[in-house]
């Protein structure tokens, strides 16, 4: 069956959203649908094995959705919804759209009722931006949908792979929400419609200029080095310092007073568009060239998912420190598979009485330019949801290496996931462990190296997020003198264990496990055991912080979630809050159920 680029959005963001309210909000009652059926003597056609009703109190209306596969790990693949009638004491079909707008409704009714002040309702801005990012979705698809094979492609490049996550974020509301972004600028600035663009330059007095790099050249060297070697009939004196910006900032920077001052007094030239042109990486901020050293990360005036991306001054100093930490840390050669993408350097403009100029550039290692991208890909692009009538990239994948090594697909299935495992999650717990460094290992994140088929190298990027232990800080401080000026570096380990079984666990771990079950590869409860045997190993062998983490994940009822539903309807930008805390709730634990699973049906089968 074809499908419209509006009907394939709308049930991408129906599917998110709706899963996001189930787990953050009420998990509802899975009941068999065959059982479902006679007791609501229902005639409507419904091929899912569950039915998932949900009541939504607020507003006494009782839904319920078809369930296609049913995750113990991810999230639901959801069909048809229905809406019971009351007054005609039957249930009918629903919107899905209509059926999203009842659910904030809901939302905004329980905010209300609970009048908690510091978390009100902004259920009108959850609204914008659930439409906002539906329909950007759609005009995303609908210009993908002729290529569609190539998205998910085994051989695709690091930016192809970069440019294929059409659906974004798997628990996200508004996984696609750019706010801030014109309808004309997606055609050059999305990574999704494989736009390019030069980038904006400006030339500024050194007297205003703020740089670090732990290279051999400056960061202001570096950048005007490459900007004259893409075009070398450009004339830049030596004396000059030369700032390149994120189109999207620069027209953002032209119209703020201080730059119009800095302009105004020939402290600031404005030299538009040159050089060669870039692509955005799928943060749409990062961009990356194949033939360049380094990427460049900029602010860029955009509303992504849940924050304004932003440069902050602290991370600019953080990306070096950590840099310098990195490369006197043996823990890269104990464990070579595993690979930071570091932040060796930043430019800044620096203006009396303003926190953050606008300015803020961070340079990024390249490690896939142009001969070494092959076969690299993010576990959101492996992970993603495909487009209908396509198979998933790790579906391809697997296909791929199970024909050439003529294995089964369950055991070609169970020894990638080995391999991810031993060069992706095994050495995050034990650098955490050994050395009290956690890592925002997310799906985006978290790069692999699969051109070989299997996971060969694990990549993790960006330096908004390192969790430093306070228990470990004498420690680092030891190694590194120059953490004592980035104290916002560290965390007490509650808080970094919550955070780290979020993005480690549950969204990056388990999106793997998710896709491996969805698509019929292997059993999600094989996989399952298997990391709960290798948990088990690890709780014996560590000595750290990580030993406690493990504990958890292996011994608590609930573990920690980031609710990114909760977080949008209060509307809270994490990058500027409090710790940069989104709300966190507490899901149950799937290694935990498993394990309770396993004991009922060794009890049932005693009974025999």
């Amino acid at each position: 069956m074809n499908y419209s680029a509006k009907q394939i959005a709308e049930n991408a963001t129906f599917q998110a959203f709706f899963n996001s309210f189930i787990r953050e909000v009420d998990i509802g009652q899975c009941i068999r649908t065959e059982d479902w059926i006679i007791e609501n003597r229902s005639s409507i056609l419904l091929n899912g094995p569950y039915i998932l009703e949900l009541e939504l109190p607020q507003q006494e209306i009782i839904l319920a959705i078809e369930v296609n596969y049913r995750s113990k790990v991810g999230r639901h693949v959801l069909g048809t919804p229905l809406k019971y009638c009351q007054k005609g004491k039957q249930w009918y079909r629903e919107e899905k759209l209509t059926l999203m707008m009842t659910l904030v409704q809901e939302l905004h009714l329980m905010a209300t009722s609970n009048r908690d002040h510091d978390l009100a309702s902004h259920y009108d801005e959850l609204i914008l931006r659930l439409i906002g990012s539906y329909q950007t979705m759609q005009r995303y698809i609908e210009a993908r949908l002729e290529n569609s094979h190539t998205l998910y492609s085994a051989n695709s490049s690091f930016i192809e792979t970069e440019q294929s996550l059409l659906f974004g974020h798997w628990f996200h509301p508004t996984p696609k929400s750019r706010q801030g972004m014109s309808y004309w600028q997606h055609k050059s600035f999305a990574p999704e419609l494989a736009g390019s663009f030069q980038l904006h330059y400006f030339q500024i007095d050194f007297s205003m200029i703020k740089e670090e790099s732990i290279i051999t050249e400056s960061a202001s060297e570096l950048l005007k080095k490459a900007l004259i070697k893409s075009s070398p009939a450009l004339h830049i004196s030596k004396e000059a310092c030369i700032v390149p910006m994120h189109p999207l900032q620069a027209q953002w920077l032209l119209h703020q007073d201080h730059v119009k001052d800095a302009i105004n007094r020939g402290l600031i030239k404005n030299l538009g568009t040159l050089g060669k042109n870039y692509t955005a990486t799928s943060s749409l901020r990062t961009v990356y060239q194949d033939d360049e050293e380094y990427m460049l990360k900029f602010s860029i005036p955009v509303k992504v998912t849940n924050s304004l991306r932003v440069n902050q001054q602290h991370e600019l100093k953080a990306g070096v420190v950590m840099a310098r930490l990195w490369k006197k840390l043996s823990f890269i050669e104990t464990y070579p598979a595993f690979q930071i993408i570091d932040d060796p350097g930043y430019i800044t403009v620096d203006f009396p009485h303003q926190k953050k100029s606008g300015f803020e550039v961070i340079i990024r290692s390249n490690p896939f330019p142009k001969g070494r991208d092959k076969g690299i890909s993010s576990i959101a692009a492996i992970a993603q949801d495909p487009l209908p009538n396509q198979q998933s990239r790790l579906y391809q994948l697997i296909m791929k290496v199970a024909k050439r090594d003529h294995r089964s697909i369950e055991d070609v299935s169970l020894k990638w996931f080995e391999k991810y495992w031993d060069c992706a999650i095994d050495p995050l717990i034990r650098l955490y462990d050994e050395h009290g460094i956690a890592l925002e290992a997310h799906q985006q994140n978290s790069v692999l190296d699969v051109s070989e088929g299997y996971p060969k190298t694990y990549f993790y990027r960006d330096n908004q997020g390192y969790y430093l232990s306070e228990n470990h800080k004498q420690y680092l401080c030891h190694m590194e003198p120059s953490l004592l000026e980035t104290p916002e570096l560290f965390y007490n380990d509650s808080l970094i264990q919550e955070r780290f079984t979020y993005y480690l666990v549950m969204n990056q771990l388990f999106s793997v496990i998710y896709r491996f079950g969805a698509d019929g590869l292997i059993s999600e409860d094989i996989l399952l055991q298997w990391s709960t045997d290798k948990l088990h190993l690890l709780e014996k062998e560590l000595k750290g912080q990580g030993k406690q983490l493990v504990h958890t994940l292996l011994h608590e009822d609930k573990l920690s979630y980031k609710a990114n539903l909760l977080t949008r309807l209060h509307d809270v930008d994490e990058l500027t809050a409090k710790l940069e805390q989104a709300i966190y709730t507490k899901v149950n634990n799937p290694f935990l159920n498993l394990q309770k699973e396993e004991q009922c049906a060794k009890v049932i089968s005693y009974t025999y």
